[in-house]
């Protein structure tokens, strides 16, 4: 009976607790996607902020507490690593309850991959260690670079990053080198750097940090402390056979008050040298001056270079100067030099074949030609600049010069011809950024840009050519043609940026002024007379004026993960060119839409998408318009019928990054679309003597697809780097030839496999490939006519150290073309790199041979639309180089 009682007063007191409290019960939902949030710490407090109930949701996002009934007021408290920290009073009235918690990035702490190789990860910069990544064989920066997965450095010495080539070099965080950054890849030892630095979303200008929308990637060199403190250099002397040498001295220093990096060196050896003059990332003023392309308009050849490196083709002797030196103030204010000069002296020799189809017809060249130019390259830029996080101040003063001759002899389809060119350049450019932070935290940004330069040139040709249209079919000794065309241009825009709201915002008014004068003399000469002008071709005395008037509306939303751009810039152009010879004055006034989107979205901490389109309206300049007749080459004339050319483009991408820091995978991928349409179309005319080239009207659209995957991953097991790149590309175009419109498609595929391993202790592999295949097909025709070219090219390389101090690499190439009804080309290049390191005198001794088969020809095809080309080059063949470098 009392056992009976004890059971009956428990039952009653479970009965009044359970009645004291009150069980709440939720689900947990992500507020963008609405999924279920597994997982989340579910806590109830009370005011003194104890704990009174803890829970977590279970992978349907439910979780369910009981608490205590009382009069207190309790906070329900949500915690989750990927989302923003919910705390609300605890209200037991609308149960279940249903909570949506909005995701937030969180800055990670240094990531570090304690198995080598070291990687690091803050936020938006990827550290690699670089010491984790080199081996005994390399040398400059750049070979390490070269085996970093999600990196790659072309033959040039560009650097990419994920497919995206790199805005900024910086070393210890100073731009020492500009976008001309190939010399600092080349010659810093890499055993002076501590770390590669990746900045993702960089922003060069600190006033504008966090404040504007960036999408750019640069790179910066950590020097280590002890490398900081002393001057380092290198002297190398090299010397072989047939009659080479390669030599060099470079002096560095690298402290946080000056750097400095500079060099002086020479060779016959096939190395050029002239990449370190010109940038990557704006157009040289050797190339363009103002905003309209002074291009070489005259020629000594009419072919390309192979698809080979360089080194095997070019016949050289080259000397450079190259220095760079950059002062830090305690005001912040920098200064800095940078001065190249280059004088280089070249042959080169080819024979080849090309063949232009038609309907029903097929025009055909066979020519031998030898050339040899001389150059000398100059430039000199001072800068000085001010980047704090209230100001930015640069001003870029830049001198450029450059004269160029040539001389070429061929013969072409039997028939011999001399030609004689030459070119001078002549460019100054001040560039004027300044860059406030006013008092109520708006941005005012002024700039100002002025370019003055001139690229007279002139062309002889004997003997004279064309007679039937530059003499009234009158034979005559040698042609003259002399062209220069002096710019002018200005460009001066005011703008006020206000990154205090949600929404950003970006006003800009500006203005650019473009003057050019284009003025052609046509000269023919007998052998005994003096020359005369054509009697049936005049030349061209063109003035030109574009004055363009635009303002700009810029709005940036930053939310979370997603940020986005939106450029809607409005500008009104007017353009006017005369030529009294031809009676022509023309103006035209047009009013221009541009509209730019960008946006991305950050999938995970690691991996973003990114969109972007982007409408174009893009003008033909002085070079489009001119009507006197110009002989470009011996083989080619050109002019114009039409007025001014004007293209409209529409251009999509897409691309996703996915990157797995820990595991050192990285991906991209992309695809991209373009829709050019012209009013104007090049009519080529051919014939079996003479190739013209003229800009008539005539609505011309052109459709491009691309589509691109990379793929980076470490194999920690075997130490080795595995990349692999794959793209697509197809368009769609019309080509006006001999008077008939033929429309074409073509389209290429092309993988590229690279592998870095390491077999056994001091015993690697490298491999790397490129594999093409490509195709261009005439629509009117039968599939089975499309012109169709298979290449592979690959370099195996097994670089070894068997003993102490000593490196040894053999290196094997292969090259192999297929096209259908012709032979097959079949190249192997062997090479042979030998190094001993002297370690008591700090000397190294080597031996560079090349070219062990002593291959001196090489053939090769190229097809495009109706053009088929076979030209054969020659090559330096075998050569073998020794090698003193003095490491001080």
């Amino acid at each position: 009976m009392k056992r009976l009682l004890l059971i009956c007063f428990l039952y009653s007191l479970c009965q009044w607790s359970i009645a004291q409290q009150h069980t709440i019960t939720g689900v947990l939902s992500d507020a963008n996607t609405q999924r279920k949030i597994p997982y989340a710490s579910v806590n109830i407090r009370s005011a003194q902020n104890t704990i009174i109930a803890f829970k977590s949701t279970d992978t349907a996002g439910r979780f369910i507490l009981s608490v205590p009934q009382s009069s207190a007021t309790l906070f329900l408290e949500i915690n989750h690593l990927g989302y923003e920290r919910y705390r609300q009073p605890l209200s037991v009235q609308n149960l279940p309850l249903n909570i949506s918690l909005r995701p937030k990035s969180h800055m990670l702490e240094d990531v570090e991959v304690k198995s080598r190789p070291r990687i690091r990860r803050l936020g938006d910069t990827l550290s690699y260690d670089v010491g984790s990544f080199a081996h005994q064989e390399d040398r400059s920066i750049g070979d390490v670079i070269r085996r970093i997965p999600g990196m790659e450095v072309s033959e040039s010495g560009q650097i990419k990053y994920q497919g995206k080539t790199i805005s900024n070099f910086y070393i210890d965080g100073d731009d020492l080198l500009d976008d001309r950054y190939a010399i600092g890849t080349r010659t810093i030892p890499h055993h002076m750097v501590k770390d590669i630095q990746v900045l993702n979303n960089h922003e060069h200008l600190k006033v504008l940090k966090n404040k504007r929308f960036s999408d750019q990637v640069a790179v910066n060199l950590v020097i280590k402390e002890d490398a900081k403190l002393q001057l380092t250099g290198q002297a190398k002397l090299g010397i072989g056979l047939p009659e080479q040498y390669d030599s060099e001295i470079n002096t560095m220093l690298f402290n946080k008050k000056y750097k400095m990096l500079n060099v002086l060196n020479g060779n016959n050896v096939g190395r050029d040298l002239t990449s370190d003059l010109i940038g990557y990332n704006q157009a040289s003023i050797f190339s363009k001056l103002g905003t309209s392309s002074v291009n070489n308009l005259l020629s000594l050849g009419t072919v390309g270079p192979p698809p080979i490196p360089q080194q095997q083709y070019y016949f050289n002797n080259t000397g450079a100067l190259n220095t760079n030196n950059l002062f830090n103030f305690k005001n912040n204010l920098q200064l800095k030099s940078n001065v190249q000069a280059l004088n280089d002296k070249d042959r080169s020799s080819f024979q080849g074949n090309t063949a232009y189809y038609s309907e029903g017809d097929t025009i055909s060249f066979d020519e031998l030609q030898h050339s040899e130019v001389k150059k000398f390259m100059s430039a000199i830029r001072l800068t000085a600049t001010k980047n704090v996080e209230k100001l930015y101040l640069n001003n870029i003063l830049s001198l450029e010069y450059e004269n160029q001759s040539g001389t070429a002899s061929l013969t072409s389809n039997s028939n011999l011809v001399n030609q004689r060119k030459n070119h001078s350049i002549r460019g100054i450019v001040n560039q004027l950024s300044l860059v406030p932070e006013l008092k109520n935290k708006s941005i005012m940004e002024l700039n100002w840009t002025f370019n003055y330069g001139n690229k007279p040139q002139h062309l002889i040709i004997a003997p004279g050519v064309f007679s039937e249209v530059l003499n009234a079919g009158q034979q005559y000794a040698s042609t003259q043609q002399q062209i220069e065309v002096p710019s002018l241009y200005n460009s001066l825009s005011a703008a006020y940026r206000i990154s205090k709201f949600k929404i950003r915002q970006f006003y800009e008014i500006g203005m650019t002024n473009d003057r050019q004068h284009l003025q052609s003399d046509l000269l023919l000469k007998q052998a005994d007379t003096a020359p005369f002008y054509s009697s049936t071709q005049q030349g061209n005395d063109m003035t030109w004026l574009r004055n363009k008037y635009y303002i700009n509306a810029q709005y940036e939303l930053k939310k979370d993960r997603f940020e986005a751009l939106l450029s809607l810039p409005l500008a009104y152009q007017t353009t006017s060119f005369e030529d009294p010879g031809f009676a022509l004055d023309q103006h035209r006034s047009d009013l221009l839409f541009n509209p730019v989107f960008k946006a991305k979205m950050k999938i995970s901490e690691q991996d973003d998408l990114n969109v972007n389109y982007s409408y174009n309206n893009i003008f033909g300049g002085i070079t489009n318009v001119y009507r006197g007749l110009l002989v470009r080459n011996y083989r080619m004339l050109s002019q114009n019928q039409s007025d001014i050319n004007q293209t409209n483009n529409h251009t999509a991408g897409l691309q996703y990054n996915y990157n797995r820091i820990l595991k050192m995978v990285f991906l991209n991928a992309g695809i991209n679309y373009t829709q050019s349409t012209s009013n104007t179309i090049i009519s080529a005319r051919v014939t079996d003597n003479i190739t013209e080239e003229i800009l008539v009207p005539m609505d011309n659209t052109v459709n491009t697809w691309s589509s691109y995957i990379g793929f980076d991953k470490y194999l920690f097991s075997l130490a080795s780097t595995v990349k692999l790149k794959a793209s697509w590309s197809l368009s769609d175009y019309n080509q006006l030839f001999n008077a008939q419109l033929l429309p074409f498609q073509n389209s290429s595929y092309s993988l590229q496999p690279s592998l870095e391993a390491k077999i056994w202790r001091n015993y690697n592999l490298s491999y790397s490939g490129n594999i093409t295949w490509s195709a261009s097909h005439q629509k009117s025709n039968s599939p089975e006519d499309a012109r169709k070219l298979t290449s592979i090219s690959q370099n195996i390389g097994l670089p070894i150290s068997p003993i102490k101090n000593t490196h040894l690499r053999f290196s094997l190439r292969h090259h192999y073309t297929h096209q259908a009804e012709m032979q097959q080309i079949n190249y192997v290049f062997f090479d042979f790199f030998a190094r001993y390191r002297i370690q008591k005198w700090k000397t190294d001794l080597e031996l560079d041979m090349t070219n062990l088969a002593n291959i001196k020809k090489f053939q090769t095809y190229y097809i495009s639309s109706n053009i088929a080309m076979n030209n054969q080059y020659e090559l330096r063949g075998r050569m073998a180089i020794v090698k003193m470098i003095f490491n001080l």
